[in-house]
């Protein structure tokens, strides 16, 4: 009985995870300690869950640009959040089970990368799809034809 209240309680600890948004650090937020979330900020959190932020060497509203376009040409994602050339809030939601999938994308000023944050809701695992969906992202922003780089996953 205590084994099922203490995964019950890691399961919803997904939903109280830490705010999303930036902080005053100007960092992504870390990920709550259930293992279905990655971050490119979880460095000083849980090094488990820490991915590579997304490096780029053109102008960040290029990459900025590129991202926009592919939420809003993919299905089942909602844009939840958008300042323009800064930060990207979305939703994915799952295809069988409609189940959310929050993404943050971070784009620091002078700096040639995209801090990013991918987080399941509901679960105790996600059989990586956070780290699918980083790298598919990573295939847009690196690829010369972003276009084609969607068809890659």
């Amino acid at each position: 009985m205590e084994a099922g209240i203490e995964i019950f309680i890691i399961c919803c600890m997904s939903l109280l995870s830490p705010f999303y948004g930036v902080d005053e650090k100007g960092q992504l937020h870390g990920c709550p300690p259930s293992p279905n979330c990655v971050s490119s900020g979880s460095w000083d959190y849980n090094y488990i869950h820490h991915i590579e932020p997304i490096a780029y060497s053109y102008d960040s509203l290029e990459a900025y640009r590129r991202m926009i376009s592919y939420f809003e040409n993919s299905e089942n994602i909602h844009l939840d959040e958008m300042i323009p050339g800064e930060y990207i809030r979305v939703t994915y939601f799952t295809k069988v089970f409609r189940f959310p999938d929050r993404v943050e994308l971070f784009f620091p000023k002078n700096q040639k990368q995209i801090e990013v944050r991918s987080h399941s809701w509901i679960g105790l695992w996600d059989v990586f799809a956070n780290r699918l969906r980083i790298a598919r992202f990573r295939k847009i922003i690196e690829s010369e034809n972003p276009a084609k780089a969607e068809t890659l996953f």
